[in-house]
C-alpha cells in the first residue's frame, strides 16, 4: 500500500480489506486506545460508571444490529434477551454456586438459543408482523422471570458477588470498567468481521431481499436462525455484564421501553452498521445524561411541572431526537460521518 498524493493505492486485496488501512489511521488507533486505558485513571466516579454504561450498551445492541441491521429482521425485545443473560448468571453464580467465567458462555448461549425459539417466526412472517411477535416474546420472557420464583428469585431477584480472578475482585468501577472495555473490543471486533465474511453478506442479502437471497443459493432459514442466535448471545453477554455492574438481577430493568430505546440507538447512530451502533449508544448515553442534569434546571424554571420534569424530560428529548433523526437523516450518524470524511479527503476538490 503507498500513499500518493491523489489518494492511497492499494495492490493486495488484503490491503483492500483492512479495516485499518494507512500507518496514520494505525497510529490514531493506538492513541486511542491508550486513551480509553488511561483514562478510569483521571476520571470521576460518575464518569466512570457512564462509560461503564457506553460499554455494556454497546454489546447488547452489537447484538440487535446484527438481528436487526444486518439480517433486517426486526426485534422488540433486546431487554428480555439481556435479562436471560442476566438471570442464567444468577443462576449459575448463585444457585450453583459456579463461577462467573463459567456463567459467560452460558449467559450468551441460553439467550441465543431463547432466541432462535423466538426467531423461528421469522420464516413465516416480517416487518411489523414480526415485531408484534418479539413484543410477544419480551412480555413472554419477563412474566417467567418475575413467576419462577424458586429459581429466579421473582420480584427480588438474585444479588450478584462481583466476579475474581484469584484475590483480584472486580468490586470497583476502575475494574468493572476495564472488564466491560475489553469485552467490549472483543464483541466489536467480531462483529465487525461477521460483516466483512461470507456469513455477514449472507445476512445482508437476506434483509435486502430474501427472495432473491434463496434463488441465488443463500439458505434463508439457516441465516435467519444463525443471525438470531448470534445476535442474542451478543445481547446475554451484556446482560451478564449489566448484572455485575448493578449487582442483582432483576426484572425491573429490562423493560419494553428499554428494547424501544435499543432500536432507537440504531436509527440514530446508523442501521447496519457497527461503527454506528457505537455512535448511537454514545450519543444516546451522553444525551441521557445531560437531560438528567438539566432536568432540576428546567423545573426550577418552569415550578408547575417540578416534580415531573425530571424523568419526563429524558425521554421527551431523546423521542424528539429520534423524529428528527427519521425525518432529516434517516441514514444515522455514520452517513453523516461518512460525508464529513469525503469532503475532507478530497479537500480542496470535494466539489
Amino acid at each position: 500500500m503507498a500513499l500518493r498524493p491523489s489518494g492511497v493505492f492499494n495492490y493486495r486485496y488484503s490491503q483492500d480489506m483492512a479495516v485499518i488501512r494507512t500507518k496514520p489511521q494505525w497510529i490514531t488507533f493506538a492513541l486511542f486506545l491508550l486513551a480509553l486505558a488511561v483514562f478510569p485513571f483521571f476520571a470521576s466516579q460518575y464518569i466512570m460508571g457512564v462509560a461503564i454504561t457506553i460499554a455494556i450498551y454497546i454489546v447488547a445492541a452489537m447484538g440487535l444490529n446484527i438481528i436487526t441491521g444486518f439480517t433486517g429482521l426486526i426485534s422488540m425485545a433486546n431487554s428480555a434477551f439481556m435479562a436471560i443473560g442476566a438471570f442464567t448468571t444468577g443462576v449459575i453464580t448463585v444457585k450453583l454456586g459456579l463461577s462467573h467465567w463459567i456463567a459467560l458462555p452460558f449467559a450468551g448461549l441460553i439467550a441465543g438459543l431463547v432466541g432462535v425459539f423466538f426467531g423461528v417466526a421469522s420464516f413465516r412472517v416480517k416487518g411489523l408482523y414480526l415485531a408484534l411477535i418479539t413484543i410477544g416474546a419480551q412480555f413472554i420472557i419477563m412474566y417467567v422471570l418475575l413467576h419462577w420464583n424458586s429459581l429466579t428469585g421473582g420480584v427480588t431477584g438474585l444479588s450478584i458477588t462481583p466476579p475474581n480472578i484469584g484475590s483480584f475482585a472486580f468490586d470497583s468501577n476502575r475494574s468493572l470498567y476495564f472488564l466491560s472495555l475489553v469485552t467490549c473490543i472483543v464483541v466489536v471486533y467480531l462483529a465487525r468481521n461477521i460483516a466483512r465474511s461470507k456469513v455477514g453478506r449472507a445476512f445482508i442479502a437476506v434483509r435486502d431481499n430474501d427472495v432473491a437471497a434463496e434463488v441465488m443459493g443463500v439458505n434463508v432459514r439457516a441465516y435467519k436462525t444463525l443471525s438470531f442466535f448470534v445476535g442474542c448471545f451478543f445481547t446475554g453477554i451484556g446482560g451478564w455484564l449489566w448484572c455485575i455492574y448493578i449487582g442483582v438481577a432483576s426484572v425491573d430493568h429490562y423493560t419494553l421501553l428499554e428494547s424501544i430505546w435499543f432500536l432507537a440507538i440504531l436509527v440514530i447512530g446508523g442501521m447496519g452498521s457497527v461503527l454506528g451502533t457505537i455512535m448511537g449508544v454514545v450519543f444516546v448515553e451522553i444525551l441521557k445524561e445531560v437531560t438528567v442534569l438539566l432536568g432540576p434546571v428546567v423545573g426550577d424554571a418552569i415550578p408547575a411541572i417540578r416534580d415531573t420534569i425530571g424523568t419526563a424530560l429524558p425521554l421527551l428529548v431523546l423521542g424528539g431526537v429520534v423524529l428528527a433523526f427519521l425525518i432529516y437523516e434517516p441514514r444515522g450518524l455514520v452517513h453523516r460521518w461518512e460525508i464529513v470524511k469525503r469532503s475532507y479527503r478530497l479537500w480542496p476538490y470535494s466539489r
